[in-house]
């Protein structure tokens, strides 16, 4: 952190707020598992996908108004958003809410942190990016700790339901990786990240109906204290935290702001424990601190 002599009172204020946005989001962003681990008992996994759409749509609809933020994109920019948001959020979160109904909240936050090193990948191999001997050397790491987190102690068992969850849950990376890769496309220079995001969110919510229509024989009422999860999700998770990260990531930058995302799996497995019971073995262990260091190493580099 710079010297407090070397800020103006503006910019410490900026600065703290910023870290304070930072770490509620990584709260949210952790807790956000285990709801979804909740909510999987009483609705199926796109059901709760829309719901948290539709339930996100109100504060970004908030936002928009009193931010005077509305712009209508073109026909060829709304294809662009909604592909993105297909891949990005539909697709997503039918492979990662499925994913979690056979595997634990924990583990599947421990892989999904792995994804800036599938983007990385794909920086790689489509945009040129340089590949030294740290960030191969951090790859190799980071997919060997995914590899520990998804097998039974070393060992890979394709009966297991758990093993099965934690593929569809590389699909919802794989999916975010075609998401940021679409993302390079669109024109920040004429939309706000808010703007992006509404029509990104709406356009999913859209193309989530089908989807959803197949699961209509699983509808049923779901407890008060599901409900709650559920609103958690789309007014805290979807809406309210990617506020917090987008107006941290504009002051701080996108290095640090990704650091502290490093601390997601963390609070997953910690509320796991505590909440749901549920533990992680010696090797899972291992491969979580294993991720989570290559990763701090490629942010800094």
């Amino acid at each position: 952190m710079p010297k407090k002599s070397q800020l103006n009172v503006k910019t410490q204020k900026e600065f703290y707020v910023s870290i304070i946005f930072l770490l509620l989001t990584v709260i949210l962003w952790g807790l956000s598992f285990i709801s979804t681990k909740v909510l999987l008992n009483y609705l199926p996994p796109s059901t709760i996908a829309i719901l948290r759409q539709l339930i996100a749509l109100i504060p970004l609809s908030i936002a928009m108004i009193v931010t005077k933020s509305f712009k209508i994109p073109s026909i060829n920019e709304m294809a662009l958003i909604s592909v993105s948001g297909f891949l990005g959020i539909v697709l997503y979160f039918i492979f990662e809410n499925t994913g979690i109904k056979y595997t634990t909240a924990s583990n599947a936050s421990i892989i999904v942190a792995a994804v800036p090193v599938l983007t990385l990948i794909s920086e790689i191999a489509f945009f040129g990016m340089k590949l030294n001997t740290r960030i191969l050397s951090c790859i190799i790491a980071s997919i060997t700790g995914v590899y520990l987190v998804i097998s039974e102690n070393g060992k890979l068992d394709f009966s297991s339901s758990s093993l099965y969850g934690s593929l569809l849950i590389i699909g919802a990376m794989v999916c975010w990786v075609g998401y940021t890769i679409i993302n390079k496309k669109l024109d920040y220079s004429k939309y706000s990240p808010l703007v992006l995001v509404f029509y990104q969110t709406l356009s999913a919510f859209i193309l989530f109906i089908p989807f959803t229509l197949a699961e209509k024989s699983q509808w049923r009422p779901i407890p008060v204290y599901a409900l709650a999860n559920l609103i958690y999700l789309g007014i805290f998770c979807s809406a309210l935290a990617y506020i917090m990260f987008m107006y941290a990531s504009q002051k701080l930058g996108p290095t640090i702001s990704s650091t502290f995302l490093n601390l997601t799996p963390v609070v997953s497995v910690t509320a796991g424990f505590f909440i749901l019971g549920e533990v992680l073995s010696p090797t899972q262990l291992s491969g979580m601190i294993v991720i989570i260091l290559s990763l701090l190493v490629i942010s800094r580099e």
